[in-house]
């Protein structure tokens, strides 16, 4: 998040805390609460009150964790963007059945929609390839990536966080959005091999 802002990279306000005590100055409802690291959107908490903001607070730090990311919700559609060897894929959209892209919903058979291509117009495409390739070159990512974002009612990409070891199953949301672009489960698996060989032969 401190390195998308540097770079000027549209990314919710957020704050880093390392005690709960820290999280007192927080100021901002509804906001989002969660793990530093990590993945699957574990420990991950939409708040709603300063009555609900402790419990989420401690529980992110039940991870193991020792500094959280606290920042404000932002309301909208959820899209993913990958990049495999410096190109932006086509972004998916992800449609919960209900709630947000949490655990529950990743991994239950039927609980989100994912649509690729997503039915946007060419400039918000366009907008969300470019703050994923902005995201990846800022966090000197090699190989491949994929990027998450909340599109909101002002067209306005908000990059969420950058997943520097996305899933990887044929069904999985990157390997979905090559295959819109023509390239099978296999071949993006051999491109994958070839990108990563490279930085050693530099």
């Amino acid at each position: 998040k401190s390195v998308l802002i540097q770079n000027k990279v549209l990314t919710p306000r957020g704050e880093i805390f390392k005690s709960i005590e820290e999280t007192d100055s927080w100021k901002i409802f509804p906001c989002v609460v969660k793990p530093c690291s990590g993945g699957s959107s574990v420990g991950i908490t939409i708040v709603e009150t300063r009555e609900d903001f402790k419990q989420s607070v401690r529980e992110a730090f039940s991870y193991g964790e020792r500094e959280i990311v606290v920042e404000q919700y932002v309301k909208g559609r959820e899209f993913a963007v990958g990049v495999v060897g410096g190109k932006a894929l086509p972004p998916i959209e992800i449609i919960p059945k209900e709630g947000f892209y949490d655990y529950k919903t990743k991994y239950q058979a039927g609980a989100a929609t994912e649509v690729c291509p997503a039915d946007i117009t060419p400039e918000q495409d366009s907008a969300m390839r470019e703050a994923a390739l902005a995201t990846f070159k800022a966090l000197h990512l090699e190989s491949y990536a994929r990027m998450d974002f909340i599109l909101d009612k002002g067209n306005n990409a908000y990059c969420l966080e950058a997943n520097t070891l996305p899933g990887m199953t044929p069904t999985s949301l990157l390997p979905q959005e090559a295959a819109v672009e023509g390239i099978g489960y296999a071949e993006l698996c051999e491109l994958i091999i070839k990108y990563s060989l490279e930085k050693y032969n530099k």
